[in-house]
């Protein structure tokens, strides 16, 4: 028989003894029944069976055997071996969103629709009703905003007598019914948060500009190499992840403050919204190895689209006209309207005026400055993901495609309105595919910088053609150019490759 290290030798089974005028050949007796629970050799426990090769998991489950008083103690272990193997295998299934939990904000009101996501530590969290969340009392700080989360929540509910139980029945006169269900389900809890300098940005440079740095923070979340300061050194260490404590919720949105208007709420999903992708170690080592992982990516990709989306439905914001106003106060100025009225008149005056101005009645519509042609700075853009998609005509809402007459390889007229769009810092190359190259380019940019548009980048255009060289959609897309110099041992200078 082998023994495995760290194991105690099974036990011997003590020989029945010999009945006196008896041979153990000719009368062996009945054979020895071994005990219906044998004790375990060493000291066991939930930690360890008592020798050091051996720790436990959390995951314990009940042992019944034949003549077990079952008691409620026994059930809720059964309910916790099921509870716990469930929360290891979503937990290293990885946590993200699977579905649903659109977050909005109506009428001074946070509402989160109901879904289905996955918390780091494994925990399903499922809601299926509309939550609602008032605003009214929430005061920000300082550069402040809000992370929107779910967290689990349990509750007890239903009612039940309660059986046998001596001490509550009849001996403390206490009541005899219980709660006999605990429901699982989610809370959506608002998390403050800092980001410094926000306060300092114009108003509609905010979103773009805190979403830039909490991307940034996140590429750098596992480890600083290669991105982070210091990092210019080969790490001299690879271990694997250590066992850490691990989140309860998950994150849905951000909420930060409407700008331009006090009691109105901005609310970005997709710069903390990650939906459910690859388990946990194949993200932390792409974050190691300086990579992005899937649900990072198209989370920058959508933050974008939806800010660009919203920002270009919206109209356009005119300087108001404050002629009525001056008029107003020209008709109250003069001199023989001050001598024909009395004092309270005046204030009557007076106050119908505030609340002319309170609501906007007294403001007429400014002209659009239209010598300043659109572009995504102007929109509150500043920072592009590594790959994402433009309207072709920007300026007149796409759909105009005229402008634009590619042959198969380089349009004949580049559409400026694109360029103009992106802004001058922008290196601008445009390239006519197909739509499963437009697809495929899209995806090959998952690790790249994203694109600053207050400093040089190369950008591709990529414009969707048939096999005749026209157009085939609205839109196109861009991706940041590859930068890459290569050149062979011996040679008297790099080549420069962008494809």
């Amino acid at each position: 028989m082998t023994v495995t290290e760290g194991a105690a030798p099974p036990p011997v089974p003590p020989v029945p003894p010999v009945p006196s005028g008896a041979s153990a050949a000719s009368d062996p007796g009945p054979p020895a029944a071994p005990p219906a629970n044998p004790a375990p050799a060493g000291a066991g426990s939930p930690a360890s069976d008592g020798t050091p090769a051996t720790a436990g998991g959390g995951i314990d489950r009940l042992n019944p055997f034949d003549g077990l008083f079952l008691r409620a103690e026994h059930l809720g272990r059964i309910q916790d071996y099921a509870r716990e193997l469930a929360l290891a295998v979503g937990e290293a299934g990885g946590s993200g969103v699977a579905e649903g939990y659109e977050v909005s904000v109506r009428d001074g009101t946070l509402r989160v629709g109901g879904g289905l996501a996955i918390a780091p530590d494994g925990r399903p969290l499922r809601s299926q009703r509309l939550i609602t969340l008032p605003l009214g009392g929430l005061t920000p700080g300082p550069n402040a905003f809000w992370w929107v989360e779910a967290v689990p929540a349990t509750w007890p509910y239903g009612e039940a007598p309660v059986q046998g139980s001596y001490c509550d029945d009849p001996c403390s006169g206490a009541g005899t019914t219980r709660s006999p269900y605990s429901a699982e389900g989610v809370r959506i809890r608002l998390t403050e948060a800092a980001e410094p300098g926000l306060d300092n940005l114009p108003a509609d440079h905010r979103r773009n500009w805190l979403a830039s740095r909490l991307f940034a923070a996140e590429r750098t979340e596992h480890s600083t190499w290669p991105y982070g300061p210091g990092s210019t050194d080969l790490p001299t260490t690879w271990t694997p992840p250590t066992v850490t404590g691990k989140a309860k919720g998950v994150r849905l949105a951000v909420l930060t403050r409407a700008p331009g208007a006090a009691a109105a709420w901005q609310v970005d999903t997709w710069t903390a919204r990650r939906e459910r992708g690859a388990p946990p170690p194949y993200r932390y080592w792409q974050s190691r190895a300086g990579m992005r992982p899937w649900d990072v990516f198209m989370a920058q990709i959508l933050q974008f689209q939806c800010q660009l989306a919203e920002s270009t439905a919206a109209p356009a914001p005119a300087g108001a006209d404050l002629q009525p106003l001056l008029e107003q106060l020209a008709r109250l100025g003069r001199q023989t309207f001050l001598q024909s009225h009395t004092k309270e008149q005046l204030g009557r005056e007076l106050g119908l005026l505030i609340e002319g101005i309170d609501a906007g009645q007294l403001f007429g519509p400014g002209a659009a400055d239209a010598s300043e042609p659109e572009t995504l700075e102007r929109l509150g853009i500043t920072e592009l993901p590594p790959a994402g998609y433009l309207p072709l005509a920007p300026d007149s809402g796409g759909g105009d495609t005229a402008s634009l007459s590619p042959s198969p390889w380089r349009p004949a007229a580049a559409p400026g309105r694109i360029e103009t769009f992106l802004g001058p810092r922008v290196d601008v190359r445009y390239c006519s595919c197909s739509l499963a190259d437009v697809a495929r380019a899209v995806e090959e940019a998952q690790h790249r910088d994203r694109i600053p548009l207050d400093r040089p980048a190369a950008v591709d255009i990529l414009v969707p053609t048939d096999a005749e060289g026209r157009t085939v959609t609205n839109w196109v897309a861009f991706v940041r150019r590859q930068q890459r110099f290569c050149y062979s041992p011996g040679e008297a200078g790099a080549t420069h490759s962008t494809d």
